[in-house]
């Protein structure tokens, strides 16, 4: 399938998934997710909370944003942690552009315009997404590794403690995809 709003593929896999109409929705709700992640995630995070805040009684909302409780601070500190998270999403999204050869701004209507695809479910997944890179890959998500990852690593190396090649051992992992 040719189109001016995709661009040479640099994975041969991407052209099956362009191809299949359910497929291709199911990459391109993702792929809006990360590009909506940003205002989605002030909106439901920081923004509601704020409203919610500055409606409260004078008073109150003032008593609330002075020390000891510094709400309005921790409001900052949660919009700079929903900024850096949106950092990644926005890597996410260009690495998933530049792989199945899409553009960032497709033109007008055609198959190929991913944007205003992502539901209320698909920002939910990039929020998944990006919670699990930092579990994965950060030096601060080791304390949740270790919970997460650390039974089952000791299971498996109690059940294969007497195969010799370890190298030769297959595990499914469900969720995993096709490896």
């Amino acid at each position: 399938m040719s189109h001016p709003d995709v661009a040479k593929n640099h994975w041969d896999g991407a052209s099956s998934i362009l191809t299949d109409g359910e497929e291709r929705r199911v990459l391109f709700a993702a792929l809006d997710s990360f590009r909506q992640y940003r205002r989605i995630a002030h909106l439901n995070v920081t923004h509601r909370r704020r409203q919610n805040f500055y409606a409260l009684p004078s008073a109150e909302w003032q008593l609330l944003s002075a020390p000891p409780f510094n709400f309005l601070k921790t409001l900052e500190r949660v919009d700079d942690a929903i900024d850096a998270n949106a950092d990644i999403a926005a890597e996410i999204l260009e690495t998933g552009l530049e792989s199945f050869g899409l553009k960032k701004e497709p033109s007008g209507l055609n198959p190929f315009t991913w944007h205003g695809e992502a539901k209320s479910s698909d920002f939910d997944k990039a929020r998944s997404t990006i919670r699990q890179f930092y579990r994965d890959w950060s030096s601060e998500g080791a304390t949740e590794r270790r919970a997460s990852y650390g039974p089952v690593l000791r299971d498996i190396d109690g059940a294969f403690a007497k195969v010799a090649d370890k190298g030769a051992i297959k595990i499914l992992v469900p969720g995993a995809g096709k490896c």
